[in-house]
């Protein structure tokens, strides 16, 4: 049913509970997307794998990252 305005309302709570139940069926579907990606996968625990080992670099600026990609 449609009243003068045309507008209806909607309880605050209803919205919140709506827009968190859709932020979370997002990163279930992004996680869903990573789990399948195989080459994904295998970054990832390459990337696990020199972290534990140390191999990694710490870039605090913009300028750092930047030298740290390139090189």
């Amino acid at each position: 049913m449609e009243g003068k305005g045309g507008s209806v309302q909607v309880p605050k709570k209803l919205i919140t509970d709506l827009l968190e139940a859709s932020l979370r069926f997002h990163e279930v579907v992004e996680t869903l997307e990573v789990q399948l990606d195989k080459e994904t996968l295998r970054r990832l625990k390459i990337g696990e794998k020199e972290y534990k080992q140390g191999e990694y670099r710490v870039a605090s600026t913009r300028q750092e990252i930047d030298k740290v990609l390139s090189g």
